[in-house]
């Protein structure tokens, strides 16, 4: 009976393990509001206005909001079109529309050349278009921060997507730091950043042939200060902004996103609707277009209720199954030889400023750690391991 209950306490504890493990990325939903009525047409009319029910950030938390400056770039709208009748939606009856806006960067420093850029949300995600006023050609936003960084000599910063900054070397004396910026360990670009009062602290990555547009700022860094701490010399980052170039895409107007494939561009905005009906199908997840779905319930044919959602993986690596790999271009190739900086910064000193070294450290966590839960796990397993051998 001892063995039976030790040997069961095992088991327990490795499903805790496991649970342990698999908690460390979560699939969340977010959802929209809940529609509730006999059919399509009378939930637009109870819901909507103008024959129209449109969805905007204000009711749907997954697309962009800015509460600062109150602003939103996407709306999803049903309309009272012919053909839409019961949980069919007609032909042209889902409009998804979104549209570039300003928006501040989160390290605001308008002197500095930091007061805002243009962004565009897609499908739930935040998107830098590549030439500013139109919205056909596209780069998913990697990072925007305010957050503070400190990097020695020889360290890397990974930013996320594959791409790193690493300072090459620091110059206290000289208030300098050489920073080199990487794709997937490839150099892509490198620059000595001056740090003394009244010099251009911001280090800006201008691309070529980025979906063939050219001057693309692909990467923006501004760099505090330069000191020697106990052992290394030291930058301090303040201020990041990044974009995926290397899976930048085109916007065409035969592309199709899920049901929705009628794509206009008109400037700034794109429009996309359903060429063919759609179907709300009960106890179903029916895909609007590139991962967002409306969610039905599993009702009787004289009732209909939904709402609209879209997945979103924290904790871990977000895996985008539905991308349309139509849609995503190749990594750049960058085949200019480029010359090493012509500026070498001088040697370290052995005495540095007398400024303190800032006691945050980069906040990037290693996802491989095991979390307590784990720990505790193979502990508690250690454990009935040992009473089951003292038990035999």
């Amino acid at each position: 009976m001892k063995r039976f209950a030790a040997v069961s306490l095992a088991a327990l504890m490795l499903l805790t393990v496991f649970a342990s493990a698999a908690s460390a990325a979560d699939v969340i939903e977010i959802r929209g509001p809940v529609y509730n009525g006999s059919d399509i047409n009378n939930i637009i009319d109870t819901y909507g206005e103008n024959n129209a029910l449109t969805i905007d950030a204000t009711k749907f938390a997954a697309f962009y909001y800015d509460i600062d400056d109150n602003v939103t770039t996407e709306t999803l709208s049903i309309l009272a079109v012919p053909g839409t009748e019961g949980n069919v939606i007609g032909e042209g009856g889902i409009v998804y529309e979104t549209t570039i806006q300003q928006v501040d960067y989160e390290f605001y420093r308008p002197a500095a050349g930091w007061s805002n850029y243009s962004l565009i949300g897609f499908f739930a995600e935040k998107y830098i278009p590549i030439n500013p006023d139109k919205a056909d050609k596209l780069a998913k936003l990697v990072l925007d921060s305010d957050d503070k960084y400190t990097i020695r000599t020889g360290e890397q910063l990974d930013l996320g997507e594959g791409y790193a900054i690493e300072a090459k070397q620091v110059d206290v004396d000289g208030e300098k730091v050489w920073l080199e910026f990487t794709k997937d360990g490839e150099f892509v670009d490198d620059e000595i950043i001056s740090v003394v009062s009244g010099s251009d602290n911001t280090w800006e990555v201008e691309l070529d042939d980025i979906q063939d547009e050219d001057d693309v700022v692909v990467l923006r860094v501004h760099v505090n200060q330069v000191f020697q701490g106990a052992v290394d010399s030291i930058a301090q980052i303040e201020g990041i902004w990044l974009i995926d170039y290397a899976n930048a895409m085109k916007i065409e107007s035969d592309d199709e996103f899920g049901d929705l494939d009628n794509v206009k561009i008109n400037g700034a905005t794109l429009t996309i609707t359903n060429e063919d009906t759609f179907t709300l199908t009960r106890d179903d997840e029916v895909e609007i277009g590139q991962g967002m779905f409306f969610k039905v319930a599993d009702t009787a044919a004289s009732d209909l209720r939904y709402y609209p959602f879209v997945e979103k993986t924290i904790g871990g690596e977000v895996v985008d199954d539905d991308e349309d790999d139509d849609n995503v271009t190749e990594p750049v190739d960058n085949d200019t030889e480029v010359e090493e900086p012509t500026e070498e910064p001088t040697e370290e000193p052995t005495e540095g400023p007398t400024t303190e070294e800032p006691t945050e450290e980069p906040t990037e966590a290693d996802s491989s750690t095991p979390g307590f839960g784990v720990v505790l796990g193979l502990v508690g397993l250690l454990a009935v391991v040992y009473l089951v051998r003292r038990n035999n």
